[in-house]
């Protein structure tokens, strides 16, 4: 089987990409999400990092037109791939307009779940397990707190440090039980939209608030010990792409794709035969 990985679209599905996904070298697609361009709220964001929320400060009115930009932007993403008539499976990423998210809904047009009801060849795996043919693969997407943000607390107020630490503990819990009530086959695929602690995930951008911190997700190390997956498919770090094995299993950034950045998997009786970089 061979896997075309791709996330962090921010609005963009370049030519050569998708002519790869038309082609011969991919028999499925697996995205790691962020498929708006949400850019100009991401600078935003940092610039407000603590105090104030970016749309109190720009106001309601332009917050929504930025939303709405992004939200079409990424919907156009979505549309592209699903016209490249293969299999797109998929997980969301922090800035995708999803459902439950915690973002404010008011200021969102719409919820891409609303909207892949009618693109029949893009398929939702987030925080669940399918299988694709002899292949386990198991999805877990969304927004989640960063493991750095609760060791060093971005928070100065008490009650919020409390809120975010109750929210990284239920997301913690629930993917364990996912893992738990799903457990998988032996050479299982892992995608998901952040990255482990540690692989991938120190913040070269000097414009971030977070410049030269970690900012993966402890929990995936856990899961990765206890279950060693073949291979793990995350994104989120727009500097890194390339692989790293931690433990049994290697961990692949495919890179932003929003830049031609993607890797081709290719598994062979669950086992990795070949990983090729595009750049």
């Amino acid at each position: 089987m061979k896997i075309l990985a791709i996330g962090d679209f921010h609005g963009k599905l370049p030519e050569k990409i998708l002519k790869i996904a038309k082609s011969n070298n991919t028999d499925i697609i697996l995205s790691s999400g962020d498929f708006p361009n949400t850019e100009k709220i991401r600078d935003l964001q940092f610039k407000y990092w603590i105090g104030k929320k970016w749309f109190e400060v720009i106001g309601i009115k332009k917050a929504k037109k930025l939303e709405k930009d992004g939200f079409d932007s990424g919907l156009n993403v979505l549309k592209k791939l699903n016209s490249i008539n293969k299999k797109a499976y998929i997980v969301w990423g922090n800035s995708d307009f999803y459902r439950d998210t915690n973002e404010p809904k008011e200021l969102f047009p719409g919820f891409y779940n609303d909207k892949i009801k009618e693109l029949k060849n893009i398929k939702l795996i987030d925080r669940r397990k399918i299988k694709i043919k002899d292949l386990d693969v198991i999805g877990h997407g969304r927004y989640v707190d960063v493991t750095e943000y609760i060791k060093h607390p971005i928070d100065k107020e008490k009650k919020k440090q409390n809120k975010r630490l109750k929210r990284y503990n239920k997301t913690k819990r629930e993917l364990l039980k996912l893992f738990s009530k799903n457990k998988p086959t032996e050479g299982f695929v892992f995608l998901t939209h952040y990255t482990p602690y540690g692989v991938f995930d120190k913040v070269k951008f000097k414009t971030s608030p977070m410049y030269g911190k970690h900012v993966g997700f402890e929990p995936y190390n856990q899961i990765i010990k206890k279950y060693a997956p073949l291979i793990m498919i995350c994104g989120h770090m727009h500097e890194y792409q390339g692989k790293q094995k931690l433990g049994k299993t290697t961990i692949i950034n495919p890179g932003d794709v929003s830049n031609g950045k993607a890797a081709i998997i290719e598994i062979i009786d669950k086992k990795i035969k070949n990983i090729k970089f595009i750049r």
